[in-house]
């Protein structure tokens, strides 16, 4: 066999290997290796792993000398036509759309279902409460795996590196690069870090044991951000991922690409907030797009009369929203909605259960979106990684 053939041949079976490990996908602890046909000396390793939210798979083929890796980002995927528009957890109370909201898909509402309200005056415009099917809800959202819970968990107490070479310290207008087949590169502050001005790309991890900001003048791309509060300023650009355990914040105008993530998972709240404390909660300011994933996980709460997130005004998300509380939707989701509940606060009164001109469409989310990361999904390539 030529040379050039025996490496094309290496490059398949890398990429095969990859695909094949996506059917019933878990993550393993340790690393497969498997011996194939074994007059070629052919063998592969497998690792998988997740990096945020999403799995990473990890695939390394060896063949007469010749090696190659393939490395991806994968996650759940749904057809278009099976897709959720909404899922709202059945609390025994109906649903209120109020103004210009608009649900279109596959819908699943509380056995009291769907209504038309007013809010100070406004009445419900559309001519359909919604425009699709609806199905009755269970008591209890569909779950996420407890293995991704667990490692989403897990990440906000992973013990730092010895390795000194692992570490990075940045310095304002310098690109730091790191691939995904490389050892993990970390940037850590026991106080506020502030992203100013640098660039950082591949596999890294940015931690603070209290905040870390994101500057308009940085460049993220598929990095990890790990904090109690992150705060991500107007204007920002980038591809990454953000979770926290208190608060995440998204300013005005941002720009955040697929596969980009926004993830707060916190303890049980079992006391209502004192006056003046923060709220734990995902706030995302006017304009904003994100093509990607937020996903608010807490089991309990009795704090009913905040949302723990909220979507503002000319707000777009494309692809998957999770919220294991309440959530405000002003602005729209192009993909899916899972929540135990909706409320809004207009004219001096809170509203549960409302949408006020919040708007979700299944149908204007392209049907190879991969990105839902819940249990029993076929999954699929997110992205390839290097």
């Amino acid at each position: 066999m030529k040379k050039s053939e025996l490496l094309i041949e290496t490059i398949e079976h890398a990429e095969n290997i990859l695909l094949k490990e996506l059917d019933n996908f878990s993550v393993k602890q340790d690393t497969t290796v498997h011996i194939f046909e074994e007059d070629i000396a052919k063998t592969t390793k497998i690792h998988k792993s997740y990096w945020g939210i999403f799995g990473k798979v990890f695939t390394q083929v060896e063949t007469k000398g010749k090696s190659f890796e393939k490395l991806a980002l994968v996650s759940g995927w749904q057809p278009n036509v099976d897709r959720t528009a909404l899922y709202l957890k059945e609390t025994n109370r109906p649903l209120i759309v109020v103004g210009n909201t608009k649900i279109q898909g596959k819908t699943y509402l509380p056995s009291r279902g769907v209504r038309a309200g007013t809010i100070s005056g406004n009445s419900y415009y559309g001519s359909e409460l919604v425009y699709g099917r609806i199905s009755k809800s269970n008591e209890t959202l569909p779950k996420l795996p407890l293995q991704l819970t667990n490692y989403l968990s897990f990440l906000q107490e992973i013990p730092l590196l010895s390795n000194d070479e692992e570490f990075i310290n940045l310095k304002q207008g310098k690109i730091y690069t790191n691939s995904f087949s490389k050892s993990l590169k970390t940037v850590f502050s026991r106080g506020e870090l502030d992203l100013f001005g640098v660039k950082l790309i591949g596999n890294i991890i940015v931690r603070s044991d209290t905040k870390i900001k994101v500057a308009a003048s940085s460049s993220l791309k598929d990095v990890l951000l790990i904090a109690p509060e992150i705060h991500i300023e107007s204007n920002v650009k980038g591809t990454f991922q953000a979770i926290a355990s208190k608060q995440i914040i998204v300013g005005k105008d941002c720009e955040l690409s697929y596969p980009s993530a926004l993830v707060l998972m916190t303890e049980n709240d079992l006391e209502v907030p004192s006056i003046g404390e923060k709220k734990k909660h995902i706030y995302i300011d006017n304009n904003t797009s994100i093509k990607g994933i937020v996903c608010y996980l807490q089991n309990e709460t009795k704090n009913r009369f905040e949302p723990q997130v909220l979507m503002k005004e000319n707000t777009v998300l494309e692809g998957f929203l999770y919220c294991e509380q309440q959530m405000e939707l002003l602005g729209n989701v192009f993909g899916s909605i899972y929540t135990s509940g909706f409320i809004t606060k207009q004219f001096g009164s809170v509203y549960q259960n409302h949408i006020y001109n919040g708007g979700v469409s299944s149908l204007e989310l392209i049907d190879e979106y991969v990105g839902f990361p819940l249990e029993n999904l076929e999954f699929k390539v997110v992205k390839w990684l290097y």
